[in-house]
């Protein structure tokens, strides 16, 4: 509510303590009105206003003695002597007019608001005060309205003494006052161009933080934009160690789609330590985090976190943990993702915590976590974590399980290919494996037979023989396993001997 401030009533007051010294020392002035016009013969309307305008004696002593009431503050019995004056039958217009701007006074300093705005209506319409006097009763009396709430009828007295006075009559707190009515009327159009008007008359160096404020008011109401940000960079100029001017600075430049330089402004606030809670600082790491700079917001959530301005909560360890991510700073985001994984328990959580254990070649620990997550469920595309499961089971070296991994994956349609190249990829390498084996068996008999044979032609010229004439050879070490000390295949023989105790067998 637009509250009311007073206005001034020492003219009416002067004029009447003038007229109660004139009666004090003659009565004359108090003649009967008709007495006074007929000694006026001007044509002049002036003249006749100034005839008309006079006290008789009667009425003169009770106005004497209300406003000797009032001037000791004795407003309960003023009334009553003023109703004393208006109940007289010979009471002319001027003294109608008076009485009533005085009891209009009385009713006002009791609280008497409605009666106040009745009686000065009741003096305006007698006819008998000057256009002037009319004009500043009627500012008084919308002012009145407006501190009732009636902002229809408050709105219509001042326009109405507006329309009467001219321009010369509209200052600057008339203006003032006619756009805070306006606004709360809520008709922000016919307003905004008392507001500026008002605007307008005060000095830049002479404006007032409401000033300001109401300025942005109906900008703000008529979603007047670049108004608002011409507003508020003066503000935050005057004012700069205001907070509240560079939170609404920055409200308007992310309006605008300036989020840049929005994010300027939460930095300036922070570097001046304007952030006392934690949704500010979390805010402002949000924007680190948005333009590619993660690195340093997770700096100062870290901070503030541990300073206990910003809660621990999950909510901000989740963003701390993301933006360590962000950071590709594994080591520091894997404390934060397994505190965060333990408080949710949920599978994407301790999904992230593997894939931060994998980046830092943790492999142990990450292959548990990447199987904590599947056993948890819940995962946006659990055939990528089986895949990555397989990864990290394939750099342990442990390819069955790495293959039953990767076989997971193929179930689903988006991990089926890269999980189907994996399992092509190991059986490959196996195979591989398996034919390097035989190539490697096959090269080592070939070179056995071929040494053997070359020991068998030297001992058959220069060789050691048994009792029997057998001749025996010192087989290398790689070969035993292939030929005894005569030079003989073991395989041979053992398939020969198989094949004799057979025979026997079935002749038997």
């Amino acid at each position: 509510m637009i509250r009311f401030s007073g206005f001034d009533l020492t003219g009416v007051t002067r004029k009447l303590a003038m007229l109660a010294i004139a009666v004090s020392l003659t009565g004359a002035v108090f003649a009967p009105a008709d007495a006074q016009r007929r000694e006026r013969r001007s044509d002049e309307q002036s003249d006749q206003n100034a005839a008309d305008r006079v006290f008789s004696a009667a009425i003169g002593e009770i106005v004497q003695e209300a406003l000797a009431q009032q001037e000791a503050e004795q407003y309960a019995a003023s009334i009553t002597t003023l109703n004393r004056a208006l109940s007289n039958s010979s009471i002319n217009p001027y003294e109608r007019a008076v009485s009533l701007q005085l009891r209009g006074r009385a009713y006002y300093d009791t609280d008497r608001v409605s009666q106040a705005i009745q009686d000065w209506e009741g003096a305006i319409a007698t006819g008998a005060m000057l256009p002037s006097e009319v004009n500043s009763y009627r500012i008084n009396i919308g002012q009145l309205y407006i501190t009732i709430d009636d902002y229809t009828r408050g709105i219509a007295s001042l326009e109405r003494a507006v329309a009467d006075g001219g321009t010369e009559i509209v200052n600057a707190p008339l203006a003032r006052m006619l756009a805070q009515a306006y606004g709360q009327a809520e008709r922000y159009r016919e307003g905004l161009t008392w507001a500026n008007r008002f605007w307008a008359m005060i000095p830049s160096a002479d404006r007032q933080r409401g000033d300001y404020s109401l300025m942005l008011f109906y900008y703000q109401q008529l979603d007047m934009v670049p108004q608002q940000m011409g507003i508020v960079e003066e503000m935050v100029q005057r004012w700069p160690a205001e907070k509240s001017n560079w939170r609404s600075y920055a409200s308007l430049l992310a309006q605008v789609d300036r989020e840049e330089d929005a994010f300027e402004a939460n930095k300036i606030m922070y570097i001046n330590g304007m952030f006392t809670e934690g949704r500010e600082i979390e805010a402002l790491a949000q924007y680190y985090s948005f333009f590619e700079y993660p690195y340093r917001g997770a700096i100062i959530l870290e901070r503030e976190m541990n300073a206990g301005v910003v809660e621990r909560s999950q909510r901000n360890l989740n963003l701390l943990a993301n933006m360590w991510r962000q950071a590709r700073e594994w080591d520091r985001a894997i404390p934060v993702l397994r505190q965060v994984a333990q408080l949710s328990g949920d599978g994407n959580d301790y999904l992230k915590l593997a894939e931060a254990l994998f980046q830092e070649r943790q492999l142990a620990e990450a292959e548990t976590a990447f199987e904590d997550a599947l056993d948890r469920g819940g995962l946006d595309r659990p055939g990528t974590a089986w895949t990555l499961l397989g990864n990290v089971r394939l750099e342990l070296d442990r390819r069955q399980s790495a293959l039953a991994a990767f076989q997971e994956g193929t179930r689903y349609p988006y991990s089926r290919t890269t999980a189907s190249g994996y399992i092509t990829y190991i059986n490959s390498v196996i195979r591989a494996e398996a034919d390097r084996v035989r190539i490697r068996e096959r090269v080592r008999r070939d070179e056995c037979q071929f040494g053997v044979d070359d020991l068998l032609n030297t001992a058959r010229l220069l060789g050691t023989m048994d009792e029997n004439g057998r001749i025996i050879i010192t087989v290398p070490p790689r070969c035993t396993d292939l030929y005894n000390v005569f030079g003989e295949p073991i395989g041979q023989i053992a398939t020969a001997a198989a094949e004799e105790a057979t025979e026997g067998d079935e002749a038997g």
